[in-house]
């Protein structure tokens, strides 16, 4: 054997043709192999050590979640924290990339947990057991930047939302410090709810028909597309931005763009003031507009409709409606009756 375990990883000690070639690897006995296996090979080409070792280091930074989590969950002092933290890996897939973890898969994690009735502090509990391990792959630069997360308000759920003034502020204010392109990603996003991933994978020749956007849900075992018509607004929009509108926006020019215009409304400390909440902002726009509730779980792509009732408070206008087609069955009902017996 070539490897052996060692610290937090694995330490190769190659010999080939009489030299003797070591160097250390992060993660599980699998990637151990895949590395033993690379660097023979490497070695029997005539490459150089330098340059397998470059090639090793590339590939440290696709490395999945398990091998992450495997060299780091001795951090975890306790044993519920740490099951909690397995659970979640073994949720999302123990072969999953750690660079492929973006804010679409937390949001679809989500789902699932309210699907299968967690509380808002449950959840909050799974997302802090994957914001350490996301934290970890960053610290070791597996990952560029680490994916957004949206903490519940324990027992208010997650819907903070744009109201009209407070999106005019702040268009005006990442317009005005020539953050065009965050201004239009974001007013995109309110009016078309999708995820940022989502949006920056828009390709117009693609996903783009007439006024049909086409956002292709990637998180069931069998994709399936859902459709919006878009708004006079996200047109105008896309005919400024080019084939791949949003793809060129980054996390960090993402983060830096909303935090200025956070800091210009006095948000600074609204911690579920995120990007997220263009997302929430169309949802709870077309609930206060009458539009059905399952018109809107299909517009978002929910699995389920638990994920859209949480909107369903925002809508004070139907049960108006309802009380006042009761009061006016029941006054008919009452006119019948007072007839029947002589009142």
């Amino acid at each position: 054997m070539a490897y052996r375990q060692r610290n937090k990883g694995f330490q190769l000690d190659i010999t080939h043709k009489s030299k003797r070639y070591r160097t250390q690897i992060l993660g599980d006995i699998t990637d151990a192999k895949a590395a033993e296996a690379h660097c023979e090979k490497g070695l029997n080409e005539g490459k150089s050590w330098l340059h397998i070792c470059k090639e090793l280091d590339l590939a440290r930074k696709d490395l999945s979640i398990h091998a992450i989590f495997t060299q780091m969950q001795h951090k975890w002092k306790d044993p519920c924290g740490l099951r909690t933290a397995k659970n979640i890996v073994n949720q999302i897939g123990i072969h999953k990339k750690i660079t492929t973890i973006d804010e679409e898969v937390i949001d679809n994690l989500i789902e699932d947990w309210k699907s299968d009735g967690n509380a808002d502090s449950t959840c909050n509990r799974k997302l802090a057991a994957l914001s350490k391990i996301l934290s970890h792959a960053k610290k070791r630069n597996y990952i560029k930047s680490k994916p957004e997360i949206e903490w519940f308000i324990e027992g208010q759920g997650r819907i903070r939302y744009f109201k009209r003034e407070e999106e005019n502020r702040f268009l005006a204010a990442l317009y005005s410090e020539r953050y065009y392109d965050v201004g239009d990603l974001a007013a995109f996003g309110n009016d078309c709810g999708g995820r940022k991933s989502e949006l920056k994978r828009i390709d117009q020749e693609r996903d783009i028909d007439g006024r049909m956007l086409t956002i292709m849900t990637t998180k069931a075992k069998a994709p399936f597309p859902r459709y919006i018509e878009l708004t006079d607004r996200a047109l105008k929009i896309l005919a400024r931005r080019g084939r791949y509108p949003f793809a060129n926006i980054s996390d960090e020019h993402l983060r830096k763009a909303w935090n200025f215009g956070k800091i210009k409304l006095g948000l600074q400390d609204d911690k579920q003031f995120t990007f997220h909440c263009t997302r929430h902002t169309f949802a709870s726009r077309l609930v206060q507009a009458g539009i059905g509730i399952t018109v809107i779980q299909e517009l978002m792509g929910h699995k389920t409709i638990k994920m859209t009732l949480r909107y369903a408070h925002l809508a004070p206008r139907n049960k108006t409606e309802a009380r006042k087609a009761l009061e006016n069955t029941s006054d008919q009902s009452s006119d019948q009756v007072a007839k029947v017996i002589g009142f």
